[in-house]
């Protein structure tokens, strides 16, 4: 504080103490008011012991540290308030001291406590101080407003303006459909643009209710720094629900925002600091058509309860024409057991039309999610949290239903603590476009394209459940796939500790690079169609190692793909939903049990590292303690089926793939589902069939092509033919 600061601030000090000895006579909220609350009001730089973990970022990340001030948690009013008591066209001031009313327009030019109450049926509150270092504090004591020609509420200049809501109050603004009148209009805007609109810093605190009706744009537009203390605050707007350009605090109370455009945002992208999000507690509900949350640099969740709602949710998710198939030669050519023989000539997948050409040729374009997307820019975007900088998650409740990505960062992602994500998502469950990391928390990923998906992926602690209709993990970094025959893209998907439960209709676990575990417990319940497989590598000499933890993996056999060592697999499991599937070690001591959700034709185990000495069975009766996903481990077992022992494979299995077939999915992978007429095994219908051109009649590929069927230089498009796993699958086979 500056030395003309203090003498100002004492002087006040001792001049509020003058008035309150004068008018002890008034109302007792008039003198519940004290010289230090007053103080405060004048000198905000002084903190209060209450903080809030990220309220002005000190760095652009969003996760620097500051404090809310005695002007934000401020409720009282002192002996001094001027008094506004509005009704019907009509308003009486206490005093005219610091105020102006003409027309219906009540304009505030000092700073000071003011209390409003009453009905304004068609009339305008403006703040617009004089001297802009001073604050304004209007209580909204049983206020509503209604404008017909613009805002309700503006704040051209001020320090900052607080609102406090009057405990036990009712109170509701409501601006008109068409705005007619504007306190700024120059060639870049017309202000006002919301409801309530503040070109300032706003706070919202206290206890009572508050109604926003925004007919013409934005609920509340603060365009500096806004805070949400407390209170029970209502938004209805046709475009943004609340926004803060500089940032959003939410620090308690009760949000519920109806919007048609996004629910909360922020818009500061260009300065650090600016542009961040944070919710550290209250309860906050959100339906909006567009993004449930959106912040221009970072968004951090750290306590409260959200429910938010984007786009109208799942039911509206766009359709993933991503799916197309490409032209997957070969995929399973060197499978290990003939079914691999023939690699399909590529084109649709099992969603393809039931009209369309069984024979169509596609070339080789398969169409990435990321280029839909782009292609579409004019789309809204329909996501449950957006950061263009980091998503942080270390507390709170959070519940999403969105159209499109559930959470979703334009750089990273990170789960922590005691945090709880139950996420509807009608594309990502949680996506960032570099790295996500869980270190703790519950997530339940109840429906998604694909679960969750960034460039790298590590999951240390915490609960994982998810659901998809594609990948379950997916660590990609968005350049692979779609043509050619590798995913030339890159990925990592790391595997430290937790528990991880996976029930996934495409690939359980999908690296564009390597998989590692080292521990936890990772539960997969794969994939019933053979274009897809439990465990997926990369395809540029990449691995799958696990060195800890339980790994069970279930699922089709066609696109089998094992770790290098310390497991046993089998594709013989042959195994129907709800089949019982119990692994021993060879003192008959039950490492895992798990009822299977649907159809497994093959299991990949380990667990601690045991690189020998695994029995797998099913049937049989164990009287161990399922939880809610049908896992166990510990118990006894007897009375089962062996399906194999030993390490390595066994139970026939490396039987390779099934030639390409569901090629040309999002990441390039397979070939396609057989064309009607056709046998799994490719054998054409009876009657004449023209190969396609390039092929001879007993299907030698075609020039450019050697016999193990690497690619010719250049793109040849479509799937990398991930039959041809099977190879990798038969060479790491072992005996039993």
């Amino acid at each position: 504080m500056t030395g003309s600061k203090r003498i100002l601030a004492v002087l006040a000090a001792l001049t509020c103490i003058a008035q309150m000895t004068a008018c002890a006579e008034k109302t007792d909220s008039s003198s519940e008011s004290t010289a230090a609350q007053q103080t405060a009001r004048i000198d905000e730089t002084e903190p209060t012991a209450e903080t809030s973990a990220a309220e002005t970022a000190s760095d652009a990340s969003g996760n620097g540290e500051s404090k809310l001030t005695k002007a934000d948690l401020n409720t009282e009013w002192g002996a001094d308030a001027v008094t506004l008591a509005f009704s019907g066209d009509s308003v009486t001031p206490s005093s005219e001291d610091g105020l102006t009313v003409q027309d219906g327009v009540v304009t505030i030019t000092k700073g000071g406590d003011y209390v409003l109450s009453g009905t304004l049926d068609d009339g305008r509150i403006v703040v617009n101080l004089a001297d802009k270092q001073e604050k304004a504090h209007l209580v909204f004591n049983g206020l509503s407003v209604t404008c017909s020609t613009g805002a309700p509420l503006t704040i051209l200049q001020a320090d900052k303006t607080v609102i406090t809501l009057a405990e036990g109050t009712k109170n509701a603004l409501t601006d008109a459909k068409e705005y007619t009148v504007f306190d700024i209009t120059d060639a870049e805007n017309q202000y006002p643009n919301a409801c309530i609109a503040s070109k300032d810093d706003l706070t919202i605190n206290g206890s009572g209710a508050l109604q926003v009706s925004a007919n013409y744009n934005n609920g509340i537009h603060c365009s500096d720094d806004l805070k949400l203390v407390g209170g029970e605050i209502t938004v209805s707007a046709v475009n943004h629900g609340i926004r803060g350009n500089d940032s959003v605090l939410v620090h308690d109370g009760k949000i519920s925002v109806t919007s048609g455009g996004d629910g909360i945002k922020s818009s500061t992208a260009d300065q650090d600091g600016k542009g961040y999000i944070l919710i550290e507690g209250g309860t906050v509900t959100v339906n909006a058509e567009q993004d449930g949350i959106d912040a221009a640099s970072a968004l951090t969740v750290t306590a409260g309860t959200l429910d938010l709602t984007a786009g109208g949710g799942t039911a509206n998710a766009a359709a993933h024409t991503d799916d197309m198939g490409g032209f997957g030669f070969g995929g399973g050519m060197h499978g290990g057991m003939g079914r691999g023989d023939f690699g399909g000539f590529g084109g649709r997948d099992d969603a393809a039309s039931p009209d369309a050409d069984p024979l169509a040729f596609t070339g080789g374009l398969s169409v990435t999610a990321e280029e839909t997307e782009s292609a579409d820019s004019s789309a809204p975007s329909t996501k449950g949290m957006k950061a263009a900088q980091a998503l942080t998650v270390t507390g709170g409740s959070i519940t999403v239903n969105s159209a499109d990505d559930a959470a979703h960062s334009d750089s990273s992602v990170t789960v922590s603590g005691n945090a709880k994500l139950t996420l509807a998502a009608g594309d990502d469950g949680i996506h960032a476009d570099s790295s996500i990391t869980i270190d703790g928390g519950e997530i339940d990923i109840t429906q998604s394209y694909e679960g969750i998906e960034a460039a790298e992926i590590t999951v240390n602690d915490g609960t994982v459940h998810l659901k998809s209709s594609d990948d379950g993990f997916n660590a990609s970094d968005g350049s692979g796939g779609g043509m050619g025959f590798n995913r030339n893209g890159s990925g990592e998907l790391n595997l430290n500790g937790g528990y991880i439960y996976v029930n996934a209709d495409g690939d359980g676990l999908d690296s564009n690079g390597n998989i590692a575990m080292k521990g936890g417990t990772v539960i997969v319940c794969g994939p019933t169609n053979d274009g897809n497989g439990p465990l997926d590598s990369g395809d540029n000499n990449n691995t799958i190692t696990v060195t800890g933890g339980t790994l069970i993996a279930v699922g089709s056999t066609g696109m089998m793909e094992v770790p290098e060592s310390n497991y046993i697999a089998a594709t013989n499991l042959n195994a129907a939903a709800g089949t019982l599937i119990v692994v021993t070690d060879d003192a008959d001591n039950v490492l895992a049990a798990l009822k299977t959700p649907k159809q497994a034709q093959g299991i990949v185990f380990s667990a601690n590292g045991m690189s020998d000495g695994y029995k797998v069975y099913t049937g049989g009766t164990y009287d161990g303690s399922f939880n809610a996903d049908d896992f166990a481990q510990g118990g006894s077992y007897s009375g089962g089926t062996l399906v194999t022992s030993g390490s390595g494979g066994g139970g026939g299995f490396g039987m390779g793939g099934f030639g390409g077939m569901h090629g040309g999915r999002q990441d390039g992978a397979g070939g396609m589902t057989p064309p009607d007429g056709f046998g799994s095994d490719m054998t054409p219908p009876d009657g004449d069939f023209t190969p396609p051109d390039g092929f001879n009649g007993d299907m030698t590929p075609p020039d450019g092509f050697n016999g193990d069927m690497t690619p010719p230089d250049g793109n040849f498009g479509g799937g990398h033919g991930r039959g041809g796993r099977g190879n990798r699958a038969a060479e790491s086979q072992g005996d039993t």
